[in-house]
């Protein structure tokens, strides 16, 4: 037994060793060495050479982006949105159902064109970078002021809002959940997750037109019905083509608002809009 304890002794000094070792070098960190990883410019700030989105810390807000139009003097170049000298009517619903809020992001933070012309259609000039001349938050504010122009939000508690969240609640809510998280009751059965609609860099990468034909035709391979011709005859609606317009109008909610945030709210810094975009990118699908 003697022999035993003076073994076990043994063995806890040599395991102690490694630690001891491992925690006199903690305090011998050389803080200004150079390392690559920690001094790449995306880490502190945006590699201007390479902008990505930063993805919104709340829900834009169409109203305040009214706010930053009016103030930047939007009107100049777009009028009252629908032509002006830029040739960009944000009021014709063909175009908008077309573009994707993350693209539009990218066109009005960092000037790039990603507009390219159709079929004998002017070419958009490229747009002045707005990134470090407003707030990220306005810049999306902008956005979504921009997008209301042709399918305004259909904003929480009026009565058009009621009826679209009764149907809602009666088709979605079980895969989508009430909040539209994707965690409805057979949201755990399913394979890959009902899409959580509170995911900005999912659904900023959406344009209207797509979450149209996934509404009405569903999505191969994955739980999605599709719903166009279909009815709910307990709320006597018929899921044609301009309910399901609607029903992106609805979805959309989730995603902006008509509301106007506090100024406390509306005036994130872009440090922050960046953390909470680095949380929702490696939560997103």
């Amino acid at each position: 037994m003697h022999r035993l304890s003076n073994i076990s002794k043994g063995l806890r000094v040599i395991l102690a060793l490694p630690l001891a070792t491992m925690l006199a070098s903690c305090g011998q960190v050389n803080v200004e060495s150079k390392d690559p990883n920690l001094t790449k410019p995306t880490v502190t700030q945006m590699d201007l050479q390479k902008p990505v989105p930063i993805y919104p810390a709340d829900t834009p807000s169409s109203a305040d982006g009214k706010v930053v139009w009016q103030k930047e003097n939007c009107a100049a170049c777009h009028g009252d949105g629908t032509g002006g000298s830029a040739g960009v009517n944000f009021a014709d619903k063909a175009y908008m159902d077309q573009q994707k809020p993350v693209d539009q992001y990218m066109f009005v933070a960092y000037g790039e064109n990603g507009n390219h012309p159709r079929d004998g259609a002017k070419a958009v000039p490229n747009h002045p970078k707005m990134y470090n001349q407003i707030t990220n938050r306005q810049i999306w504010n902008l956005v979504f002021f921009a997008r209301s122009l042709s399918r305004p939000v259909i904003e929480t508690g009026n009565p058009e809002y009621l009826a679209l969240d009764a149907v809602f609640g009666s088709n979605c809510v079980v895969c989508h959940g009430k909040k539209g998280n994707g965690d409805g009751p057979l949201a755990h059965n399913l394979e890959p997750v009902p899409a959580n609609f509170a995911s900005f860099p999912r659904f900023y990468d959406r344009t209207d037109a797509i979450l149209w034909d996934h509404i009405a035709n569903g999505i191969k391979w994955e739980g999605m019905p599709n719903f166009l011709g279909k009815s709910d005859k307990a709320k006597n609606v018929k899921f044609d083509k301009d309910y399901i317009w609607k029903l992106v109008q609805y979805v959309r909610h989730f995603q902006s608002t008509e509301q106007s945030y506090t100024v406390a709210q509306s005036n994130n810094s872009q440090s922050g809009d960046a953390q909470k975009s680095t949380n929702a990118t490696s939560g997103a699908k």
